[in-house]
């Protein structure tokens, strides 16, 4: 399977210091997972985080389309209570 990145995940990834690899690890090893209720091709998935800025919540929302895994955006929080 192929993973594509959105123009505005590459910026909130950035923006948050998050790697292609952090994201693709919270896809193949979520903590929690969810299907949206708006359509049943997009998820999310929700991975805890340890880094050298504490304990985060990393959510990944992506799409897939076919043998194409599209990464619709990624929220990086460290209100874990309310998100998980």
């Amino acid at each position: 399977m192929s993973f594509r990145f959105t123009k505005h995940a590459k910026n909130r990834m950035a923006e948050r210091d998050i790697t292609e690899q952090e994201v693709l690890h919270a896809i193949d090893f979520p903590d929690r997972m969810h299907v949206s209720t708006k359509t049943t091709k997009r998820f999310v998935a929700k991975k805890l985080m340890r880094t050298n800025r504490g304990h985060h919540l990393l959510m990944v929302i992506y799409e897939i389309n076919g043998q194409e895994t599209v990464v619709i955006t990624i929220i990086d929080t460290s209100k874990i209570e309310k998100y998980y």
